[in-house]
């Protein structure tokens, strides 16, 4: 049987204006800038990552991500969010027409605008499951071309289902 997790996450070791410097160095690593508003979005808890795109390889997570995540480093690097997790079809294809959209068309930071919906870690031996709130998307801007070449999103992940043992 599965274990189910009812806990009330704690956030109390979140900084956010940590958060915010640490994005700033990923963003300078990447040559990428994003809208300063982007920054004033990161709340509490939330995860943030910046992912390439139309790649969706992962450039850069945060601590929390880090903290709850159980892919390596090389794993987030090669392999697309698509093959990492999955979520519904709905869900996904809601995902990605966002991202495509955001990329595509904005210029500072919107709201996702998608449903809470569960995600598994589709290489994780126990299928680790997430409830996934999507809050923010902004677009990642080449700094010498300007032109739009990733996305930085912030949300936050509960884990609420894993298996106690492994089903691989």
């Amino acid at each position: 049987m599965g274990i189910i997790n009812e806990e009330i996450p704690n956030y109390d070791h979140y900084d956010i204006e940590e958060e915010a410097r640490l994005l700033r160095l990923a963003l300078a690593e990447n040559n990428l800038e994003v809208d300063e508003n982007f920054f004033k979005k990161i709340g509490r808890g939330d995860i943030v990552e910046i992912y390439s795109f139309p790649e969706n390889k992962q450039l850069y997570c945060n601590r929390e991500f880090r903290r709850l995540c159980s892919y390596t480093e090389q794993q987030l690097r090669e392999n697309p969010f698509t093959k990492l997790y999955w979520r519904p079809d709905e869900a996904h294809h809601a995902l990605i027409e966002r991202a495509t959209h955001v990329v595509g068309h904005e210029l500072g930071a919107v709201e996702w605008g998608l449903p809470t919906h569960e995600m598994i870690e589709s290489l994780h031996p126990r299928k680790r499951t997430w409830e996934m709130q999507m809050r923010w998307i902004a677009p990642c801007f080449n700094v010498k071309t300007h032109k739009k070449e990733a996305f930085v999103t912030a949300h936050l992940a509960l884990c609420i289902f894993e298996w106690d043992e492994d089903l691989d």
